[in-house]
């Protein structure tokens, strides 16, 4: 026999979790019990429940693993429910588990009682209450399998107290069975002649689950078919950027030459990207009358936003290898205009005299010194304007951001990659204000002796919202103004290294100590609150 905590850590031993990123709580000490058994599983405590699921959606997104956090109830819930959204609009598969009150004191609004199912219906593909600890095994499972099939996501279990000491004989070995679509040989065929009566086609890479081998096979095929491919909003390390194909991201702050591109397309291909708002500029991209292909896992997402004149449902990698060597290369003039408008837009501009460092002269800089498998996470904010127009990514490399917007993202999500890659050089870049909601997880960086770099833009204000609000309401600042610590004396009080960089000349020197330190780093960035954009100084 075996209590109902014994049994969940067991199954997700076999299932083959690693490592689980979380924030102790009362209502889950059976598990945290049960974890002692099995030293092979990593606890990654956390100092707040919105890195300890950020955390777990950066695992996801670098390992192609389920990131596995634990919660308490109530407060932490309501805390980790922020990850929890963006693992949903990123298409993560994150599992949460969180620690409920005893169902005997259900319904009497009990200490931190809340409603699971409820709060994170819309937050998750499925989010239920484990009622038994008979049906604890079955149950993850059945969760781990659905958060990888189709559309992954995350899935969300509730852990009343009174089911995790519950005695319940132990099951067998469990294993995962993914649900995965398949490819038609009509929808193939259907593609394949649209791109035969083409003039300008264009492809749109995005998604998740990409591999590097299917990323390979991807520049491989636009290699030998000659398409355009640019990346949706924040994926762009799904397509080397050195290559003769790639045009650029359609996120915010787009290059403008490459959506006047996109406009005169006659088919757009979206390749495993969900057509957001955001990769179509609020919805405003595809109405010049081009055809629309969407490929993607879950049929579901076709039709939201833009009438679909082809859905295939399926992984894009396999549309990919199914359409390998069908295709004749036609359209040179037609790629190398568009690549070239991506080339001038990413090309260095002169300096400016601006009251702080340039961050155009510091982020080519940056790109000239991260090594080719970089692991650099974003925050959400103006600063990642420079991140998106002036880096280059590409496989080994890897982008992560927040697909929700979501600040506070980049230094858990730092940490948590630096843990998983200890031999990879991973940075985290922020500005003041989504760094100070995520700097606590510097505490678990130390705690763990993870090694990211983070690179904290200063402008001493909530520069995104100031931007619109100067737009909209012109003269009249409310709200984003902001009074920071010492950046350097904060990262030093946990031990990290820390440094200022106040001209751009200044920042391969700072780099450099980040480096040698040999640990945990912090840069920071002092900004001019003028320079809100890439294109301000252009």
């Amino acid at each position: 026999m075996a209590s109902g905590g014994q049994v969940l850590v067991k199954t997700l031993h076999d299932l083959g979790v690693e490592r689980i990123f979380c924030v102790a709580g009362e209502s889950y000490l059976p598990v945290l019990d049960a974890l002692l058994d099995y030293p092979d599983i990593e606890v990654v405590t956390c100092r707040h429940e919105s890195g300890a699921t950020f955390m777990a959606d950066a695992y996801a997104n670098l390992t192609g693993k389920p990131g596995v956090a634990f919660v308490t109830r109530g407060p932490g819930a309501c805390n980790g429910a922020i990850g929890l959204h963006a693992a949903k609009q990123a298409s993560s598969p994150v599992i949460l588990f969180v620690g409920l009150i005893h169902t005997d004191d259900v319904g009497k609004e009990a200490f931190q009682e809340f409603d699971l199912p409820q709060m994170f219906g819309s937050l998750s593909k499925r989010a239920a209450v484990i009622e038994r600890a008979g049906d604890i095994a079955g149950a993850v499972v059945d969760g781990f399998s659905l958060a990888l099939s189709g559309r992954c996501g995350p899935v969300v279990f509730g852990l009343p107290e009174d089911v995790l000491v519950a005695q319940v004989a132990q099951g067998e070995a469990v294993s995962v069975q993914i649900s995965s679509p398949v490819v038609q040989a009509q929808d193939v065929s259907a593609l394949a002649e649209l791109l035969s009566a083409a003039e300008n086609p264009l492809l749109i890479v995005g998604g998740y689950g990409w591999s590097d081998e299917d990323c390979r096979a991807l520049e491989k095929f636009a290699s030998e078919s000659g398409l355009p491919v640019a990346a949706s909003f924040r994926r762009q390390d799904l397509f080397d950027h050195g290559h003769d194909c790639y045009v650029g991201e359609l996120g915010f702050g787009s290059n403008p030459a490459l959506l006047v591109y996109v406009k005169e397309a006659d088919l757009v291909i979206a390749l495993g990207a969900r057509v957001s708002d955001v990769m179509s500029q609020g919805y405003t991209l595809f109405e010049a009358g081009q055809k629309l292909v969407h490929i993607y896992p879950d049929a579901e997402v076709f039709g939201k936003g833009y009438k679909t004149d082809l859905g295939i449902e399926a992984y894009p990698w396999d549309v990919v290898q199914a359409l390998s060597g069908r295709i004749e290369p036609r359209w040179d003039n037609w790629r190398m205009r568009v690549r070239a408008a991506f080339e001038s837009w990413t090309s260095d501009q002169a300096p400016q005299n601006w009251q702080g460092a340039d961050m155009t002269q510091v982020f080519m800089q940056l790109r000239g010194l991260l090594p080719e498998d970089a692991i650099v996470i974003g925050d959400a904010g103006n600063f990642s304007g420079w991140c998106s127009r002036y880096l280059r990514y590409g496989r080994p490399g890897r982008q992560l951001a927040p697909h929700s917007g979501s600040m506070g993202y980049a230094v858990p999500s730092a940490v948590s990659a630096a843990i998983t890659c200890p031999d990879r050089l991973v940075i985290g870049i922020c500005g003041d204000g989504g760094f100070m909601m995520g700097a606590q997880e510097i505490a678990t960086a130390m705690h763990h002796g993870a090694k990211p770099i983070i690179l904290v833009c200063n402008n001493n204000m909530y520069g995104t919202i100031r931007m619109y609000q100067e737009k909209d309401f012109p003269g009249r600042q409310s709200a984003t103004g902001l009074t920071n610590p010492d950046f350097m004396k904060l990262a030093e009080s946990y031990g990290a290294f820390g440094a200022r960089v106040q001209r751009a000349e200044e920042f391969e020197t700072a780099w450099q100590g980040a480096l040698d330190s040999g640990r945990a780093a912090l840069i920071e960035i002092v900004m001019d609150p003028a320079q809100v954009s890439t294109v301000s100084e252009v």
